[in-house]
């Protein structure tokens, strides 16, 4: 990252799909179906529900996960490596929400 060069913090600057993904992936939609669902275990459809539950969260909370990083000297190239898509698609996705997110007000 060009902006922050802590050296605790250590992630890949792209996405990565491996067993600890798969591991959290399959924790939380298990956790989804004991939490909506539980009878319903083992059962596709309620895996697809859980699945689809969880990309429309993050599709919803990606653009305020964009906006904070801009907020913090992220440049748009590493949103983009860290998303995984061009610097183009990203910019032209996210700009615009970027420009204009006022993040939540923390009371003390």
């Amino acid at each position: 990252m060009t902006a922050m060069a802590d050296p605790r913090r250590r992630y890949p600057n792209q996405p990565v799909t491996n067993e600890e993904t798969d591991t959290v992936l399959d924790v939380a939609v298990n956790d989804l179906i004991t939490l909506r669902s539980p009878m319903w275990h083992g059962d596709a459809g309620a895996v697809l529900h859980a699945l689809a539950s969880l990309s429309a969260q993050i599709t919803r909370t990606l653009p305020d996960a964009v906006a904070d990083a801009r907020s913090q000297d992220y440049t748009w190239a590493d949103i983009a490596d860290l998303l995984g898509q061009p610097k183009r698609t990203i910019k032209r996705g996210y700009a615009a929400h970027a420009r204009t997110r006022r993040p939540p007000i923390e009371l003390d």
